[in-house]
Formats: C-alpha cells, structure tokens, sequence
C-alpha cells in the first residue's frame, strides 16, 4: 500500500487528543493548507493536523498534485478514481489512529474544491464514524443518477464563496440537499462576495465547528 507524504502541525511531539487532516484542491499541494492548521492550533491545542499531499502529480502544470484527473467531468470516471484512493487514505488515518491512541470519531477531514470532494465522499462511504467534514468551496460526487450510498454519518459544514466562478455554488447547495434528505447533520454557509478561496470569516467558521466537535475539556 503507498504511503502518502504530508505536512504536520504543530512540528513538535504532542499528545493529541483529535486529529485534523486537510485535503488540498487541484493543483496545489499539501503546503496550502498548512496556514489553516497555524490559524486553528491557537484554540485547538491539543489537535495534530495532517495536511496530505495527492498521490498524482498534476497532469496540467509541471508542479502541484491532484486526487483525480479533472480533463473531463465524468462522473463515473471520477468516482472510480476515487476509489482508488480512498484505501491509500484509509491506510495513512489508521497508521495515525494507531499512533496516537485515537479512534475514527477523533478525526475531522477539512477539504478545499477538489479536497472536498475526496473528503466527503470518503467520510460517508466508508463503514467507519468519523466526526465530521468541513468543506470548502466543493461538494459530494454523486452517481449520474444523483446517488450516493451513505454508510455513516458524519458532521458536516459546507462553505462556499457566492462568486465562486470554478466550482459553482450550485455543487454546495445539492450536496446540502442530499444530505438532509439522508438526515445527515448539515450546515451551510454561503459567503458573499468571495471567489474559489478561504477568506477571513471562513475560517472563523471553520474555526467554531473545529471547536465544536473536537474541543474536549
């Protein structure tokens, strides 16, 4: 099984109590999202963020890295893809689980545009209980069909810029609506005047839901 490399924050040796693992979009690598564990560390101290890096070099740039190939839109295609990659991701959460003593319900994903794809995806079709996803500026894969088999239900917050002009608020608003109708706990949070980003009230409402489900006295 390959092991995928990633970036951890804080660098010093801590004894977690909850683990935050951040899924990069398209293009970028695991290095883009280490800000947000900075930011987020400050309240949640007792928190090991993971930030991975996809397996794929980015096909349409001579750096960067992706979870899936984006060249075209298929459904079908996409969602195999991201099988493949769901059990190299699986591997790294119980070689981290392990490590730190910890379960599945320790564990919230945090994704961007394509990153929240992968997370969502993952954390509502694998048979394990992860504490929730928080979601930027993408949504879930589902079939051609519009389906997606739910096998647990995890926390979920959605948070998508108004003017997103790559991945449309659309996605965001029928990933909501799959997910209440399978009575699974949702918010979503639609900012306005923000593009394809992770602006300041963003994160602060990343923030409030990090707190929330993993702050633990």
């Amino acid at each position: 099984m390959e092991d995928l490399e990633y970036e951890k924050y804080p660098n010093h040796e801590i004894k977690p109590t909850s683990l935050v693992v951040l899924l990069h979009g398209i293009g970028a690598d695991g290095f883009d999202l280490v800000p947000l564990a900075e930011f987020w560390s400050s309240t949640l101290k007792k928190t090991k963020f993971y930030s991975l890096h996809a397996p794929e070099a980015y096909k349409l740039a001579p750096s960067g890295r992706q979870w899936f190939d984006l060249e075209d839109r298929d459904q079908t295609r996409i969602l195999k893809e991201i099988e493949l990659v769901k059990p190299i991701i699986v591997n790294f959460l119980e070689k981290k689980l392990k490590k730190n003593n910890l379960s599945y319900k320790d564990i919230v994903f945090v994704g961007f545009s394509q990153g929240t794809m992968v997370a969502l995806n993952l954390a509502l079709t694998i048979k394990k209980e992860i504490m929730g996803v928080l979601g930027y500026s993408g949504g879930v894969i589902l079939t051609k069909s519009g389906k997606i088999e739910i096998c647990s239900k995890p926390n979920i917050c959605l948070v998508h810029g108004n003017d997103d002009e790559v991945v449309p608020k659309k996605m965001m608003e029928t990933t909501k609506e799959v997910l209440i109708q399978n009575n699974i706990n949702t918010k979503a949070h639609l900012i306005k005047n923000l593009g394809h980003g992770i602006n300041q009230e963003g994160l602060e409402i990343g923030q409030n839901f990090l707190v929330k489900y993993l702050l633990k006295c």
